[in-house]
């Protein structure tokens, strides 16, 4: 058992947003120079309107309950513009990121996923998935996220409040495939 730092980023600028990407780091680890270095990496894949505010501050979560301990302060939450040229992009469908550790929970490997939607339509190749090019830059970007090793994978305890972990990410793979994005509202 052990506290977890919760970071929400806020996309924000076209169609369906705003949005929010929930990221977790471990609790001695400021994550939001790291997502800042991140999403600069990613920007020139999104239609210029595209934001997203990195918070410098966030909860604190014990990841065995999920209760919320308290609050994390870190250096430097920023927002980044996203630079791809104007132009079109289809609302909700883009890539994802599939983030792995190395920690069973009950007898599944504990993996993550980060939903990147709204990808400008220079990065979709002809036969209509991710181009080749946006693969790299996603990877590039990803790898470096994951070798700063601050970032993990929250498994949710069960009803009841028991059970949880948390688990540093020590890989990514971003499958050359497009993914909706629904929202869980109703």
């Amino acid at each position: 058992m052990s506290n977890i730092r919760r970071c929400l980023v806020v996309w924000s600028g076209q169609t369906g947003l705003p949005g929010v990407s929930v990221f977790y780091a471990s609790a001695a680890a400021d994550p939001t120079g790291d997502l800042v270095t991140f999403f600069n990496s990613i920007k020139a894949l999104f239609l210029n309107t595209l934001s997203w505010q990195v918070p410098n501050t966030g909860d604190l979560i014990d990841d065995a309950t999920g209760t919320l301990t308290g609050t994390w302060v870190g250096a430097s939450g920023a927002s980044v513009a996203a630079t791809g040229a104007p132009g079109s992009f289809a609302a909700g469908v883009g890539a994802f990121v599939n983030w792995s550790t190395g920690t069973i929970v009950n007898g599944r490997r504990l993996k993550g996923r980060t939903f990147l939607t709204n990808l400008s339509t220079g990065s979709y190749d002809a036969a209509g998935t991710i181009a080749a090019a946006s693969l790299t830059t996603l990877g590039n970007a990803a790898t470096t996220l994951v070798t700063a090793g601050k970032m993990v994978t929250w498994h949710r305890p069960a009803p009841g409040g028991a059970g949880g972990t948390s688990a540093l990410w020590n890989g990514q793979s971003i499958p050359d495939q497009v993914t909706s994005l629904r929202s869980r509202r109703v």
